[in-house]
């Protein structure tokens, strides 16, 4: 069925229209640009590409036109884009080559989808990232799934079929549709025809080729099964009960030729074959596995990552995107609120203030904590900033820290507005005081920590809302790896365990010196994410950086021997990674009882100043920044860093 609205000629169903049985009408789609066309009728996109030819040569015969030159299908062919449908979005497929052609068709969908509803596929090319990067908007780039729920959502969306049942899994990227043996084993129950309908799709689609040259259908696992053996039989033509007899032999070929046992059965609760199946649907031949976004972002980060709307930057000028006025005309879309975030525009808006050469912005933040620790009041949000600027080479990274305690959470609280605003400011100054007491300890922090603020509405309890400050802290990412979540396979190199070891040593010293420990259960923080190892040219350990010294100044008071204990457990749950743990076990101890060492010698060199630092705050021994600091001193002044290397020695397990 075809019509014709503001020139625009339409064929198939509409975007995310639903069947009798409640499933997308149609998962494929291909927009047209020289002649507006919007096709998405049921097949592949060979089919609507020919669909929309036949209906332009059908308009013109009516007119008494000839038809179209094999130079005019190509033209119209040439400005065409693919698109795929899920539950959730309209996925366009850009050849990396030819972005604005991509962009065109995007603007185009955007008269029938919803923008936000619109992403990008093919984000492994570094030419479809830089395209969407540019204009501020990652947030469209369309996310591989990593967690377990993603991964079960993706493989179900991803069944299709082509003229008939859904017997395939979809490879968004390639445009590649996977038969397993179980969909295949599934055939035997159709009557003649449909079988001889289904083996006939198979038959013909596995040695057909898309636009980017990939197979339309192709076998799970690759090669159970080829297309010379479908091409020995005469599909067309032959009776039912030779067809049904060449798809049994055909069974029994795939059948034997399945050898790994999480392919024998389709199986979503089976690790093995989600894990299976999860990597022919995400994987492109010619490119690599998505590890960033933004290069150098390590990936188990940049996995965690919600690209958010921002803006685009003309000329110096910012247009938020019109992703916000949708969600201002529509404020009871829960949805849309949460992508339009606040105060990711909020930030957004400061550095534009701030910087005057901007290119381009991309913000997000965190979905999950990467340390995953409790016990520490509210989590605080992160979000991370890409800023291009124009006289820079290169964008520069950021990391932004909504402050843990604010306004919005003490009025939660049920405290007075005037009381919410002086702790929210007191506990700025203290994060700040604990990063200079940190450092001066002797802790590996990133250069620079900038606090800033921004404007809200928030509401107390009684409903009442206020214009607040916001307090935030930025500082540059640090690319590296937390020692938490390195490898194993590197442990297998004793040249770099014995670095890994001494640098982790070392920082063992300066977190026992300032107390870093969970607020509500007293727990030591170490070795949880927060420390980042930087390598050098030859993949060795060079550096550590604590990113965060959350947690630190809250244990003050307890004796070291209380909690040395915990600092064994950092090399004890990596024992049965290294090859010669008791070496590696003494590099760690003597690093740690040299950097003791050297904090205690520069304070007693140093006392005075040391003790002078946070003179001019008030002391109260109700936790203080200053009775603290005095208690941590004093406690390092009276150790003796060499019975306390010993003591922890004593719970290594050598």
């Amino acid at each position: 069925m075809s019509e014709s609205k503001s020139g625009i000629i339409r064929l198939g169903p509409e975007p995310f229209a639903r069947d009798a049985k409640g499933m997308l009408a149609s998962r494929i789609g291909t927009v047209f640009l020289r002649t507006p066309g919007f096709v998405t009728l049921k097949g592949i996109h060979a089919m609507q590409r020919m669909a929309f030819i036949e209906e332009l040569n059908r308009r013109r015969e009516e007119k008494g036109e000839p038809p179209l030159t094999d130079a005019e299908v190509d033209a119209e062919i040439a400005e065409s884009v693919d698109l795929l449908f899920d539950e959730n979005y309209a996925l366009i497929r850009p050849d990396p080559r030819n972005m604005p052609l991509a962009l065109r068709g995007d603007e185009f969908l955007q008269q029938f989808v919803s923008k936000r509803k619109i992403r990008y596929l093919n984000i492994q090319n570094q030419l479809v990232r830089d395209a969407l990067r540019t204009r501020g908007e990652a947030w469209r780039m369309a996310p591989v799934p990593r967690f377990e729920e993603e991964i079960r959502t993706m493989i179900e969306n991803s069944r299709v079929g082509i003229d008939g049942r859904a017997i395939y899994f979809y490879n968004h990227l390639t445009g590649t549709r996977f038969l397993t043996l179980t969909n295949f084993r599934s055939l035997g129950k159709l009557s003649d025809a449909e079988l001889r309908a289904h083996l006939l799709e198979i038959s013909k689609n596995l040695t057909r080729r898309n636009r980017f040259m990939n197979p339309e259908v192709d076998i799970l696992p690759r090669g159970a099964i080829s297309a010379d053996l479908f091409a020995k039989y005469d599909l067309e033509t032959m009776a039912d009960a030779e067809v049904r007899s060449a798809y049994e032999r055909l069974l029994g070929i795939f059948e034997s030729s399945v050898h790994e046992v999480c392919l024998m059965r389709d199986d979503p609760d089976d690790p093995g074959w989600r894990k299976a199946l999860s990597a022919v649907l995400v994987q492109k031949a010619n490119e690599t596995g998505v590890s960033a976004v933004i290069e150098g972002l390590s990936p188990e980060f940049f996995m965690q990552i919600e690209w958010l709307p921002g803006g685009r930057v003309e000329e110096g000028e910012l247009f938020f995107d019109p992703v916000f006025a949708e969600a201002d005309a529509h404020p009871e879309d829960e949805q849309l609120r949460r992508m339009c975030d606040h105060r990711a525009r909020a930030i957004l808006f400061n550095y534009l203030r701030e910087y005057s050469q901007i290119e381009y912005v991309n913000i997000g933040r965190t979905r999950r904590s990467l340390s995953g620790r409790k016990g520490q009041g509210p989590r605080a949000l992160v979000y991370i900033v890409e800023m291009k600027e124009r006289h820079r080479p290169q964008p520069s990274v950021k990391i932004v820290r909504i402050q843990r305690w604010t306004v919005a959470s003490h009025l939660a609280e049920g405290k007075p507005l005037l009381q919410s605003m002086l702790e929210a400011e007191d506990y700025t100054d203290y994060v700040m005081d604990r990063r200079l007491g940190a450092r001066q300890l002797g802790m590996h922090l990133p250069a620079a920590m900038i606090p800033r603020t921004f404007r809200e509405t928030v509401c107390d309890r009684n409903g009442t809302c206020h214009h607040v400050w916001t307090g935030y802290f930025e500082r540059d990412y640090i690319s590296g790896c937390a020692t938490d979540k390195i490898p194993e396979n590197l442990y297998a190199s004793d040249a770099f365990c014995q670095c890994f070891f001494r640098l982790l040593g070392q920082a063992a010293a300066p977190n026992l010196v300032v107390g870093r420990a969970a607020v509500e259960s007293g727990k030591t923080i170490f070795d949880d994410g927060d420390e980042v190892i930087i390598m050098n040219a030859l993949g060795l350990p060079e550096r550590l950086v604590l990113s965060e010294p959350t947690g630190s100044f809250t244990n003050y008071r307890r004796a070291y021997t209380e909690t040395i204990a915990d600092y064994a457990k950092a090399l004890n749950k990596r024992k049965h990674l290294v090859r010669n743990f008791e070496a590696m076990a003494r590099i760690f101890l003597n690093a740690f009882e040299d950097e003791l060492t050297r904090i205690q010698r520069m304070y007693r060199e140093h006392r005075a100043g040391f003790d002078a630092l946070f003179r001019d705050h008030q002391v109260d021994e109700n936790g203080s920044m200053a009775y603290r600091w005095r208690c941590v001193l004093q406690r390092l002044d009276a150790v003796n860093a060499h019975a306390l290397a010993v003591h922890l020695r004593d719970y290594i397990d050598f």
